[in-house]
């Protein structure tokens, strides 16, 4: 009669044999999981915040718009007594630099950021009545503008763009300053013929009556294609 040997129990499917044995549980598997997860999104969210701060390092302060101006309603002043009174924004005055006599006139045209175009409009003083389509508005053309802010600064300008170009100096661009002229052919002008004007404020931005319909404004003209150039008064 065979004799059977009893070793033990089988093995178990629960039981690590082998090189099972080395095997973590499945709970510290787990564990190890999760902390290895939110390691890495600690990592991730620290590299975040760097790349924000340095975005935020090299980029100038300027890449992000602010208003020029701060501006409320009162009645405008004109150089007509007998004109109808008409309200316009009064808007504080707009960040100028420079000195002498570009900045003064720069200064005294910003006085009359958002004082209405009015075609023929504008004196020594002031805004006034216009002619034709500026009849009934007081305010600025673009060289009466122009006109009137350096007439503050002591500096007789004659009245349209064009004659304005032809009386002053040019300059290059690369030497433009506050308050020099920027000329442009505009609508109905030609080459050598400028049929619009502004004031430089900056390297990007002019102070000008635009066109009817619009008010005194800040704005760019680096991005006309129509400039004609530059002009410095009194020199």
């Amino acid at each position: 009669m065979a004799t059977s040997r009893i070793n033990g129990p089988p093995p178990s499917a629960d039981r690590p044999t082998g090189r099972m044995g080395h095997h973590q549980p499945p709970q510290r598997a787990r564990l190890m999981a999760v902390i290895a997860t939110t390691v890495t999104g600690v990592f991730v969210l620290v590299a975040i915040i760097i790349i924000v701060g340095v975005v935020a390092t090299v980029l100038p302060h300027n890449s992000v718009p602010t208003p020029d101006v701060l501006c409320a309603t009162v009645v405008l002043r004109t150089a007509e007594p007998d004109a109808t009174p008409l309200t316009r924004p009064a808007c504080a005055p707009a960040r100028i630099t420079g000195t002498g006599h570009g900045a003064t006139a720069l200064a005294a045209a910003a006085r009359w950021l958002g004082t209405p175009y009015s075609w023929g409009g504008g004196a020594l003083d002031g805004p006034s009545r216009g002619i034709d389509q500026g009849a009934n508005t007081v305010g600025f053309d673009c060289s009466a503008l122009t006109r009137y802010a350096w007439h503050q600064a002591g500096v007789a300008l004659p009245r349209t763009a064009a004659e304005q170009w032809h009386a002053l100096r040019h300059i290059g661009p690369g030497y433009r300053a506050p308050g020099d002229l920027v000329f442009f052919q505009g609508s109905g002008g030609g080459p050598n013929h400028p049929g619009h004007v502004g004031l430089v404020r900056d390297t990007d931005r002019m102070i000008e009556a635009p066109r009817t319909g619009l008010r005194v404004r800040i704005s760019r003209y680096t991005v006309r294609q129509d400039i004609i150039g530059y002009a410095r008064p009194g020199s």
